[in-house]
């Protein structure tokens, strides 16, 4: 079964930081069985990380985000 929510500064603390700092207008957590996958949504396009729970799942896409812009 795929569920699909939006992530707020009340699941993830440090959401509110992330989207001043690179223009992020929506933080999307979706779960198919045991896979979790965070999406950052901005102009430059979309930014995923997956893992086994919506945390590592959040490290992953934040690491995507830095590698991109790092390298811009």
């Amino acid at each position: 079964m795929l569920s699909i929510r939006i992530l707020t500064n009340n699941d993830i603390p440090k959401i509110e930081e992330m989207k001043q700092d690179f223009n992020i207008f929506r933080v999307v957590d979706t779960k198919k069985g045991k896979l979790e996958m965070v999406e950052f949504f901005n102009k430059d396009g979309v930014f995923r990380g997956f893992g086994r729970d919506t945390k590592a799942a959040y490290k992953r896409a934040k690491r995507a985000v830095m590698k991109y812009y790092k390298n811009k």
